[in-house]
């Protein structure tokens, strides 16, 4: 197994530990090595370190190079940034189109990279809070689902281009489920007792916001999502340097 493939794994456990955690500390908890918060911000911490040793991996296994990790690093900023105009609509997200196109090009790991540095991003100008960590698992798993699409491209080529109809129900389905991780923060912290009756009021209370999300993915991803996919690739074959050794040996003439 990949060593970036193990990083992924790792990001998705951390993800889960997100979730299980507030479970056993209340928010207002001071008991403890940690309180909540100081819990929160280690494992957002825990992200970034994990960030950084996923990439050096792929540069190591030559899945990437440099010159992608400068572009891949410039389209993260502007899919965080992309954020923030909309952040007064609801919950219309045009950033998790960009993460999904972004991991369909460049893979899971990168996918859930990127879509975790929108929330942390983003976030330091829409506010920090306990729910920056379910958005980083949530949009990071968003990203890192894509795996599905980029194993097809691998096999077909870099131009494979998934049909407009099937990226439209993985953004609409993708919008309910964006949602329901993000129930789950407001739910294990604030609403009691934990049940299931209470966990799905808490869900109808959102399928507002979550319809919402979900038809503008569809929408964005019908609309843009072919030409996004073409200049992403565009610029990934761009930067790919594939060295031919020839098989023709030069001749040396020796001195007479």
């Amino acid at each position: 197994m990949k060593k970036s493939t193990i990083v992924l794994i790792i990001l998705n456990i951390l993800g889960i530990a997100s979730i299980i955690i507030p479970l056993y500390i209340s928010e207002d908890s001071t008991s403890g090595f940690f309180t909540l918060d100081s819990l929160l911000t280690l494992e957002i911490i825990l992200y970034v370190v994990f960030f950084i040793v996923g990439i050096y991996f792929r540069l190591q296994e030559k899945g990437l190079n440099t010159k992608e990790l400068s572009f891949i690093a410039i389209y993260g900023t502007f899919t965080a940034v992309a954020r923030i105009p909309f952040s007064g609509l609801p919950n219309i997200q045009p950033c998790s189109y960009l993460i999904i196109c972004a991991g369909i090009v460049f893979g899971p790991l990168i996918g859930f990279i990127i879509g975790g540095n929108v929330a942390i991003i983003s976030n330091i100008f829409v506010g920090q809070g306990p729910w920056t960590i379910f958005q980083i698992f949530a949009w990071g798993s968003m990203g890192a689902s894509t795996g599905i699409f980029y194993k097809i491209s691998q096999r077909k080529g870099i131009n494979y281009r998934p049909k407009k109809w099937a990226l439209a129900i993985f953004g609409f389905v993708w919008g309910f489920l964006f949602g329901w991780i993000m129930n789950l923060w407001s739910w294990l912290l604030y609403i009691h007792p934990h049940t299931w009756v209470s966990f799905f009021t808490v869900n109808i209370t959102s399928v507002y916001f979550d319809l919402f999300h979900a038809i503008s993915n569809a929408v964005f991803l019908g609309v843009f999502a072919h030409p996004t996919l073409n200049i992403l690739s565009r610029y990934r074959q761009r930067f790919q340097v594939k060295i031919i050794q020839s098989e023709e040996r030069m001749s040396t003439i020796s001195p007479e």
